[in-house]
């Protein structure tokens, strides 16, 4: 069987946004921020950097989804978690005739029109067999906010993985996934600075 040809997009970053409530909540606040970035290269098959940030609850939703704006690079394809609206609003929004409350994605997308969006849907089960396959530590269910915050780099890598198994050919796949690899190793080996 022929393999289509799938590339991976030139700079592609994995958003893990963690909040302390549902997205569309009344006082949901974002606690924590990772951006996993791959830019593949000529020199090298690809680079990574990650970009981890944490919140109290003063800072607002509208300063750090700029900030999420502001170290996008130009013209990336993000990939997020697809936004999961409650059931209550849709059927509030339905019998308002009204239009429902905008996603970070959204309003991520209004600040940054050059920006590809694709919000993925992926069952938690896939994130944790892929999870199991890397070694990757992913906080569990029920897991309070201070371990969602701290593993929020780890579900931004699961979450690129998880688009490279799906838009990626077999060959450009098992070699970014081998950098990667790499990548990672060298930076568990990293002295933790205090």
């Amino acid at each position: 069987m022929a393999e289509t040809s799938r590339r991976h997009p030139q700079t592609v970053c994995s958003l893990a946004i963690i909040r302390d409530r549902n997205e569309f909540a009344t006082r949901s606040a974002i606690r924590s921020t990772a951006i996993f970035t791959v830019t593949r290269c000529p020199e090298s098959v690809a680079r990574f950097s990650i970009d981890h940030r944490a919140f109290d609850r003063t800072a607002t939703r509208a300063e750090i989804l700029a900030g999420i704006a502001e170290r996008i690079p130009a013209g990336a394809t993000l990939i997020a978690p697809a936004s999961r609206t409650p059931q209550h609003l849709l059927r509030q929004a339905f019998a308002n005739g009204g239009p429902l409350p905008p996603a970070d994605l959204h309003l991520l997308q209004r600040e940054r029109p050059d920006l590809v969006i694709l919000p993925l849907q992926c069952a938690n089960s896939v994130l944790d067999k892929i999870a199991a396959t890397y070694r990757i530590k992913r906080a569990g269910p029920g897991s309070n906010i201070l371990s969602r915050s701290r593993t929020a780099p780890n579900e931004a890598q699961c979450l690129w993985v998880a688009f490279l198994c799906s838009q990626s050919s077999r060959h450009e796949g098992a070699s970014l996934s081998v950098a990667w690899q790499a990548w990672r190793a060298i930076e568990r080996a990293r002295p933790v600075g205090f």
